[in-house]
């Protein structure tokens, strides 16, 4: 029999409101011994999904806060089990005093991702679902819990079903003609299978490739910030993030590193790389972050080039401008414009040096900063899109693709329909490790255990 878990699942305290819930076969009984209704009937036999008012008990049988309880009755509940909530004052105290008491009556703390494990267990969630939880718990931007709702509403897992299924079935068929020769039963038909594979490997790859769409909505669209030092990077760096995320000073070298800020522009999560400032360095410390700035600057989604308006162009900007062609993005930021009454000659001959995505006039220290703002935002995937965002699912997808592959090669080549129906049946395999179907105990260990207590 499984145990009967308890955790508090409502975060950090102290808090308006814990959240204390228990899952198992003797979780209505615990929460009767730690729970008494101002009625007097116990909440396990009064309505359920309903909350009930009442005195929470200390072990020693003292009143420790007064509060609100519900009772989620097998199957349907979260985790498939009965399942019970207390929803208390967030005190460190009475969520510590609770948690010994029910403990004292039989139940054990949760592991990490426990509650979550249970419901993919019981069959309430497949391991798609159960990691877009995870995702969601830990999504930084609207578009991102919007992907990781999509997934748990089985934006992924329905599709990946759906071709196994279409295989299973395909499968099924060939060998029921091989085992049933007397039966009366439709041939197997080589041309359909091969079909049958071929939109099952275009749907996998279709899937596939939005993995690395699918990271940027996760991670974060990375772009980075280059340019002289005291160009105004780090304050156009705490500007977009909204807070005084990077030191800002007169003194050239402050930043030494790259600071990361993961920002949501109108829902869109944009992770912001603020860099040291190119220039030529005594310091060992300053030459190291000036190298990490140009890798950041090759390798980042987009690259802000920030300039100062200010003064004259000199060869420390050249340098940043030497690295514009390597950039995937690079967006021009003519910067302290509240500095100078027009612009210089120099301006405009960096303007047309490039092929610049966009060039903003603005003043960071200001604040101006809507208009490269809204076009970040254009940078993210759009959220209408169906986004693998596990590196474990998308490994599983390219693999079932691949063996897809080989099945309609093989068959194209004229070998018997056992022979590349081997590979169909390995694919199958690896889309049912996507579900879970077919996954075996020591994965989901791996995935739930990256989960929080409480989930």
């Amino acid at each position: 029999m499984a145990s009967t878990i308890a955790a508090c699942s409502s975060g950090s305290m102290p808090c308006a409101i814990a959240i204390v819930r228990l899952s198992g076969p003797e979780a209505f009984s615990v929460l009767d011994g730690i729970f008494k209704p101002k009625s007097g009937l116990p909440v396990s036999q009064r309505k359920a999904r309903a909350m009930h008012y009442g005195r929470l008990l200390a072990k020693d049988g003292a009143t420790v806060d007064l509060c609100l309880a519900a009772c989620f009755p097998a199957p349907n509940s979260y985790t498939g089990e009965d399942l019970a909530e207390v929803y208390c004052h967030g005190s460190q105290a009475v969520v510590a005093a609770m948690l010994d008491h029910c403990f004292a009556l039989g139940a054990v703390p949760a592991p990490p991702g426990e509650f979550t494990k249970r419901a993919f267990l019981s069959g309430r969630l497949d391991l798609t679902e159960a990691e877009a939880v995870a995702d969601l718990i830990h999504s930084q931007s609207e578009l991102g819990a919007k992907a990781a709702v999509a997934q748990l509403e089985g934006s992924v897992g329905s599709r990946v079903k759906a071709v196994r299924e279409k295989v299973l079935a395909l499968l099924a068929h060939f060998y029921a003609v091989c085992d049933y020769t007397d039966e009366e039963i439709d041939p197997f038909e080589y041309e359909n299978a091969v079909s049958v594979l071929e939109e099952a490997r275009n749907t996998l790859d279709t899937l596939h490739e939005g993995f690395q769409r699918g990271r940027l909505v996760r991670d974060g669209v990375p772009v980075a910030i280059i340019g002289k030092p005291n160009a105004g990077k780090s304050s156009l760096f705490n500007a977009l993030a909204g807070s005084q995320r990077a030191i800002v000073t007169d003194e050239a070298g402050t930043t030494r590193d790259v600071l990361e800020q993961v920002i949501s522009v109108n829902g869109a999560p944009i992770r912001m790389l603020d860099t040291a400032g190119l220039r030529e360095s005594d310091s060992k410390a300053e030459r190291m972050g000036v190298e990490r700035a140009r890798m950041a600057a090759m390798t980042a989604h987009a690259v802000i080039c920030v300039l100062d308006l200010s003064g004259p162009l000199t060869q420390e900007d050249r340098e940043a401008l030497e690295l514009i062609p390597l950039c995937e993005q690079p967006v021009l930021v003519l910067n302290k414009n509240d500095l100078c009454a027009r612009l210089p000659d120099w301006a405009a001959e960096v303007t047309a040096m490039h092929p610049w995505k966009q060039v903003f006039h603005l003043s960071a220290q200001s604040g101006q900063v809507e208009p490269l703002a809204q076009w970040l935002s254009t940078l993210a995937p759009k959220p209408q899109e169906v986004l693998i965002t596990s590196a474990r699912q998308a490994r599983l997808l390219q693999s079932a693709s691949d063996a897809m592959s080989s099945a309609v090669d093989s068959a194209r080549d004229g070998m018997t329909a056992d022979a590349f129906l081997l590979d169909a049946e390995r694919a199958v395999n690896l889309l049912g490790e996507i579900t879970g179907e077919t996954a075996s105990a020591d994965l989901a260990h791996e995935i739930f255990g990256r989960f929080c207590v409480g989930k």
